[in-house]
């Protein structure tokens, strides 16, 4: 019987974006955007907060926040935003829980620092890396935060970018 080393989650790099505690769902992404239009989605990513946010955003960047990430509702229209503006991972002090297993299964990465007071580290615009599966964050600054590993079955779930592709159907077989 062989055992078979599952493959890492590729470093996630981009640059931080800063946010505080408490930041709700109707924040993150407010009903005037719901849609099925995925431009108009994709535009309203923290439109009620700062309009200028979205526009400045680029594939792979880190949103870093406080407690109780996402909290408020459940609708998963703010996951859909975040995905559609290419966000690569979200760190936070803690988060809202059905806010981190939505966010999971889209594939979003969420995780803990190890001692949150490291997250005063970070700069807005600084760029970081992120190796999810050795629990670390590395800033061009050469500061190291340590983040609390996600389990064996979060990380799979990360690795093949949510958890749809690992439903038995025409994707099945797709070993990750």
């Amino acid at each position: 019987m062989t055992s078979t080393v599952p493959p890492a989650i590729p470093p996630i790099t981009g640059r931080v974006w800063l946010f505080g505690d408490n930041l709700n769902t109707d924040v993150i992404h407010p009903p005037q955007f719901f849609s099925l239009d995925e431009a108009k989605v994709k535009r309203g990513l923290f439109h009620g907060l700062d309009p200028d946010i979205q526009p400045g955003l680029l594939p792979g960047d880190i949103l870093v926040g406080g407690r109780n990430f996402g909290c408020g509702s459940s609708r998963e229209t703010s996951i859909r935003s975040l995905k559609l503006n290419g966000i690569g991972a979200i760190v936070a002090v803690d988060f809202a829980r059905i806010f981190f297993r939505n966010c999971t299964n889209n594939g979003i990465p969420c995780l803990t620092p190890t001692d949150p007071g490291d997250l005063d580290l970070l700069r807005r615009h600084q760029v970081v890396e992120i190796d999810a599966g050795e629990g670390r964050m590395t800033s061009d600054t050469g500061d190291t935060i340590a983040l609390d590993p996600p389990g064996q079955f979060v990380q799979r779930v990360w690795r093949a970018g949510g958890l749809l592709p690992l439903l038995p159907g025409p994707r099945a077989g797709r070993e990750v």
